[in-house]
């Protein structure tokens, strides 16, 4: 009977840290570029809300022409009693979780805005200003 050795081939240590660092920089590129898109998600979700409030305060004011100014201290509460809204807790928070702010213009019409997505994008713009 002849003996026949096995040969066993180990991965060095080397060879590890080499695999766990190609590892590490493909996951370092993939949240790199996945954090643009949590941004762009939530400027969308911030868009969508801003034009769904604007409608509905609008129409809560045809319908109640008495509730004038008295709307932006009441908006939060028109919302979440509203039966047109699915989620009305997440439709009063903009992308960012913040409250909106609502306001009257002059001519009597309701604006929305976010402090976050107005951050956003005036970094934005001055990110592709200096381009």
């Amino acid at each position: 009977m002849s003996t026949m050795k096995i040969k066993r081939r180990f991965v060095t240590l080397i060879e590890m840290m080499i695999v766990m660092f190609l590892i590490a920089l493909i996951t370092g590129v993939v949240a790199y570029n996945y954090r643009g898109t949590l941004e762009e998600g939530k400027v969308f979700k911030t868009q969508a809300g801003i034009q769904k409030l604007e409608t509905m305060l609008n129409l809560e004011i045809a319908k109640h022409p008495e509730m004038g100014s008295g709307i932006k201290s009441n908006w939060q509460a028109i919302i979440l009693n509203s039966p047109l809204v699915h989620d009305p807790k997440a439709l009063v928070l903009d992308g960012w979780g913040q409250p909106y702010d609502v306001d009257i213009d002059d001519n009597g019409a309701i604006k929305v805005t976010s402090q976050r997505y107005n951050d956003y994008m005036r970094a934005r713009q001055q990110i592709n200003s200096s381009r």
